[in-house]
């Protein structure tokens, strides 16, 4: 049995969950929707130049559930899923948990942990990372805690996970879509790539790795 570690944002999804995140917000009326579009628009640029402050990115998007429970977040979410399931999932998602449906399965994903736990829940996948978030007395603050799972923060976390499973990470299946992730696709011997952005296209052809085109 392989482990396999799946990104989630345009890798298993076929768009980002966490920008679809911020439409249904304002949507629901938790953000006013011009600052949304513009902040939206700004982060997206920085993203795929690889510049993001993806600190501030985050706490843009607790903003609006500050004070709320982890339950009324979970609710949300599902809310969430429910609604976007066939903007974001589509014939690939299917195909590659299909591709590995007898091996270990990881979703490794930079966005916030309780939309990766939402769409692992959805896809039965048993071991998932997000970027977690602070809760106190059962209510989120609107702050991160601990490492985000982006960029080096995401190999750091794989690299813990490893540690504490006895597994060599470079023997890992990696799938990503994105420059933000060259660190682990470093790390593991057998990375391959999901419709990438221009930097990673070009580091995957240059170094010899698979290319899957949506």
């Amino acid at each position: 049995m392989k482990t396999v570690i799946f990104d989630l944002d345009d890798t298993l999804l076929c768009g980002d969950s966490e920008f679809k995140w911020a439409e249904f917000t304002v949507e629901k009326g938790f953000i006013d929707k011009e600052l949304y579009i513009k902040k939206i628009s700004e982060f997206e640029n920085d993203y795929r130049a690889g510049k993001m402050d993806f600190e501030a990115y985050c706490v843009f998007l607790l903003n609006p559930l500050i004070g709320k429970s982890i339950q009324e977040v979970n609710f949300l979410v599902t809310d969430f899923i429910n609604q976007y399931e066939k903007t974001l999932i589509d014939s690939l998602s299917y195909e590659l948990l299909e591709r590995h449906e007898n091996d270990q399965k990881i979703i490794a994903s930079g966005s916030l942990n309780f939309i990766v736990k939402g769409f692992s829940d959805f896809f039965s996948i048993d071991t998932f990372f997000g970027t977690p978030l602070e809760i106190i007395d059962n209510k989120v603050t609107g702050n991160l805690a601990g490492v985000p799972t982006f960029a080096e923060g995401k190999l750091s976390t794989m690299q813990k996970w490893s540690e504490e499973n006895n597994f060599q990470l470079e023997e890992a299946i990696f799938y990503t879509d994105s420059i933000n992730d060259l660190p682990l696709v470093k790390a593991c011997k057998n990375s391959i790539i999901i419709s990438p952005d221009a930097k990673l296209e070009k580091y995957a052809k240059e170094n010899s790795l698979e290319i899957i085109y949506r």
